[in-house]
């Protein structure tokens, strides 16, 4: 393997964890498990924070969670381009060489 063969598998590995992301927000995270510290939250329950001075109900943190999957899925999907993007240009340079 020449000098630049290891960018090549480096790409592809950025490209793969872009891909666990979008697969994450697809299909992981439709019914996420509502955490409050070391405890699973139930519909109607609330946390506090470590303080004390704040206070969210598992509904705030179910609809958090959901607003979560979109933006995981594109930056997911944005990173999965930009490392298949990366790995071609690579492919382009050995193959130019």
């Amino acid at each position: 393997m020449n000098g630049r063969g290891w960018r090549q598998w480096a790409h592809l590995a950025l490209a793969a964890a872009g891909l666990v992301a979008v697969l994450w927000a697809v299909a992981f995270s439709a019914n996420p498990t509502i955490w409050c510290r070391d405890q699973v939250m139930r519909p109607g329950e609330v946390c506090h924070n470590a303080e004390g001075t704040k206070i969210q109900t598992y509904e705030e943190r179910a609809s958090a969670a959901q607003w979560a999957r979109p933006v995981v899925g594109v930056v997911g999907a944005g990173v999965t381009a930009f490392g298949l993007v990366l790995w071609r240009g690579e492919r382009r340079k050995v193959a130019a060489a």
